[in-house]
């Protein structure tokens, strides 16, 4: 469907690299509803930070100021100038929905000071944490008072809800389940992990992982060194795609299982792994930690199984010999997790969702027909 000049318009303001999976052949979820409600016949429109010159690199001069801002109130100032200098760009847009702190922060400055006129959409992540500075929760009450804001983890909702004073509601992430699809043929031969974002705990993989247990394949581009014969370090980076988005799903789908490591934090680290694999009918054994997005569907033993406490290696390494010991268990749960991605955490779900939460926004329907 194209959609209509009368329909109300929706910037999408996302990091570059991101519109490179518009196309049939790659996974939609990390363009968060875009691709569905274009399809769907919304004006909707993609808009990347290399676009308005957020991606080019600091000057010092820049980078001092950016960290003295940052350090008092918590906002980035070079994020927040460069949107300044770029506001016209958003002059006939009717809602902005941005994924990153750094455009979230930046658009409510300027939507709190009245020079930006659409309504803003932002997905927070990893906003606010126990440590998060009393300084920063007042500014982010003041700077977000009139955006939108949207939480992919339950627990992420709750101390947004608290920080800012007032309800932020969940936003279940999905992954596009047509991409991340069971394989007909499956090896199995080994065991996988992936992700690169700084709560995952490697370190307790490592001493977790037995010498009788199958081989261990690692993809990520953290630092992580051994010497163990069965565990084997792959460099993978979803930016610089040194792994195209097929390899991984291979890498996925070849495997016996998936486990993830995770410190104790707050924030849903793991997520979207977790969910691709469970849609490649996969088992995930991930750590009980405190920010898990939704324990009603991330249940134990049914669609996933969990490795005990974060930093627990010897709970962790009795999750794996259990699920090595019992490849019917295993089977039955990758089942489960693959349903559970097929009816609610894909991206077509999001997108519906997204939409109700847009339409809210701006007091509206964002499609309404020829």
């Amino acid at each position: 469907m194209s959609p209509s000049s009368e329909n109300p318009r929706v910037l999408y303001l996302l990091k570059g690299g991101r519109e490179m999976r518009l196309g049939r052949g790659s996974p939609r979820e990390f363009l968060y509803g875009y691709a569905d409600l274009l399809e769907a016949g919304c004006n909707v429109r993609l808009v990347t930070d290399s676009e308005l010159g957020l991606s080019r690199r600091m000057n010092k001069p820049e980078a001092i100021g950016n960290a003295l801002l940052q350090i008092v109130c918590g906002i980035p100032g070079w994020g927040l100038v460069k949107l300044w200098q770029q506001r016209r760009k958003f002059r006939e847009a009717d809602l902005v929905f941005v994924s990153t702190n750094t455009f979230g922060l930046g658009l409510g400055v300027l939507s709190r000071l009245g020079i930006l006129r659409a309504r803003v959409m932002f997905i927070a992540m990893g906003l606010i944490e126990p440590t998060t500075p009393a300084r920063w929760r007042a500014t982010y009450r003041w700077v977000l008072h009139d955006v939108h804001v949207l939480a992919l983890a339950k627990l992420d909702s709750e101390m947004l809800s608290a920080a800012l004073g007032r309800p932020v509601d969940y936003l279940p992430f999905g992954v596009d389940s047509d991409f991340w699809q069971v394989a007909t043929q499956q090896s199995g031969d080994y065991v996988l992990s992936v992700g690169n974002d700084r709560h995952r705990d490697y370190d307790t993989l490592l001493r977790a992982w037995r010498p009788e247990f199958p081989l261990l394949r690692i993809v990520t581009r953290l630092t992580v060194t051994t010497t163990a014969a069965n565990i084997e370090i792959i460099h993978g980076d979803w930016h610089q795609q040194s792994l195209s988005d097929a390899e991984i799903r291979t890498l996925i789908q070849q495997s016996s299982f998936v486990v993830l490591p995770i410190t104790d934090t707050v924030q849903p680290s793991g997520q979207s792994a977790a969910l691709q694999a469970m849609a490649c009918g996969k088992t995930v054994l991930l750590t009980d930690f405190p920010g898990l997005w939704s324990r009603e569907l991330m249940r134990d033993g049914l669609t996933c199984v969990f490795a005990g406490a974060p930093g627990a290696a010897k709970d962790m390494a009795a999750a794996v010999a259990a699920l090595c010991a019992h490849p019917e268990r295993k089977a039955a749960i990758g089942v489960a997790a693959r349903s559970v991605v097929e009816f609610e955490l894909n991206t077509r779900r999001m997108a519906e969702r997204l939409r109700v939460h847009m339409e809210v926004a701006i007091g509206r329907p964002l499609f309404t027909g020829a």
